[in-house]
């Protein structure tokens, strides 16, 4: 079966570790996938507005499926957008407020189709922890009671990265316990959890171009490092992971590429062309 549509994960995948990639190589490469009718994909945690920059010269010829299957876009315009009801994120924020202490928490924000949302009393260092994933940011005040309505926005993921003293496995197993029904959480790597709909996740992000261009399962080919890539990389049976990808991912898949740092994704699409 022809290989009909490709899609990368960011960070820890297509970027190396300097939040950079290969622009002139990936532009050749993309228009020779392009060339052989192949649409490309990029498939992230992070907003679109940001996709939209780092691809600044290439994103007339991709496709974006953003906060993780949350907010689908092709040929510059939106074809899903998943946000949470207001009555969810208002008792996501009182959960995270009430379960962690402002210690255990190294950076918070809100993310909506607009923009991103952080408090005003921030720390600089912890704004440009965020900025450098979310470059479309926003302080607000006392964000722990923010509303889609206040914002004059749709909210479709509450991001939460806990500091490096927490027990990351054991902050999840009590964040998920206490999440409202309905919503579900997805690591993104670098201690970060990100909320949204249980609905939300990157293979439903697929499916959603999937169904607009008459793409099979087996006509896919993806790549991925985390848990949140995990959905996507199941879905067909051309899943690819990094080398520097976690345990958990590698065990679950039977195709592997170089690391982030060595151009793994790069490497195998030039065999695709």
């Amino acid at each position: 079966m022809a290989i009909k549509l490709v899609a990368f994960d960011m960070d820890g995948t297509f970027l190396n570790d300097q939040n950079t990639y290969n622009h002139q190589r990936f532009g050749e490469i993309l228009q020779g996938l392009r060339a052989k009718g192949i649409r490309v994909v990029a498939a992230s945690g992070s907003q679109y507005q940001r996709l939209q920059d780092q691809f600044d010269e290439f994103k007339n010829e991709m496709d974006f499926v953003s906060q993780n299957g949350a907010a689908v876009y092709s040929e510059g315009q939106p074809l899903l957008i998943k946000a949470m009801p207001e009555a969810a994120v208002t008792a996501t924020l009182d959960t995270i407020h009430q379960q962690f202490s402002a210690n255990d928490i190294a950076e918070h924000l809100v993310v909506g189709v607009k923009s991103a949302y952080v408090d005003q009393k921030i720390s600089q260092a912890a704004y440009d922890l965020t900025y450098h994933y979310y470059n479309h940011l926003q302080r607000v005040s006392d964000l722990a009671t923010v509303t889609p309505q206040r914002l004059q926005d749709q909210i479709t993921s509450i991001g939460i990265t806990f500091a490096p003293h927490v027990d990351f496995a054991q902050a999840l197993v009590g964040l998920k316990r206490a999440l409202p029904v309905g919503l579900a959480s997805q690591t993104s790597g670098y201690n970060t959890e990100l909320i949204s709909e249980n609905s939300v996740n990157k293979a439903e992000g697929l499916k959603t171009l999937q169904d607009r261009y008459d793409i099979a399962n087996d006509e896919i080919m993806a790549f991925g490092d985390n848990e949140n890539d995990l959905s996507m990389l199941k879905l067909t049976p051309f899943g690819y992971a990094v080398d520097n990808a976690v345990p958990k991912i590698k065990d679950q898949v039977t195709h592997y590429t170089d690391s982030n740092n060595d151009e793994g994704v790069l490497n195998i699409l030039e065999q695709l062309v």
